[in-house]
């Protein structure tokens, strides 16, 4: 192996290396580390800027075409389509062994999805 091999090999490792970090730890222009990075190292939420971006599940309903993830003038079709597909996504029985959360979880999508999909049949009956 040649001087030239190995520094071809670390500057590649370096490179790859560099193009990784930046990957999973994104730095904002100014050199600055984001919000989102701070806070997967686990910093005090109760310090100054912290706050929380949700809203309660009441507050926003999602439309029937955003729920099953097809366009408001989608055909029968494609709503059973988007529907199954969703389904076998989210179905509480195959997340049976995940946990208590996952089921859960599951469930209400199960419902939102079955609810968007009733909305979109009796449309579509009109």
């Amino acid at each position: 192996m040649t001087l030239l091999d190995m520094v071809v090999i670390a500057a590649g490792l370096l490179f790859g290396y560099r193009l990784v970090s930046n990957f999973l730890s994104p730095n904002t222009s100014d050199g600055q580390r984001t919000r989102s990075d701070t806070d997967r190292r686990g910093d005090d939420p109760a310090s100054p800027g912290w706050e929380k971006h949700w809203e309660s599940p009441e507050s926003k309903i999602p439309a029937w075409f955003d729920v099953l993830g097809v366009t408001e003038s989608a055909d029968v079709a494609e709503i059973e389509r988007a529907y199954r597909v969703k389904m076998s996504q989210y179905h509480p029985d195959k997340v049976a062994q995940l946990g208590d959360d996952i089921k859960q979880l599951a469930e209400a999508k199960s419902k939102e999805i079955n609810a968007a999909y009733d909305t979109a049949m009796r449309l579509r009956r009109r």
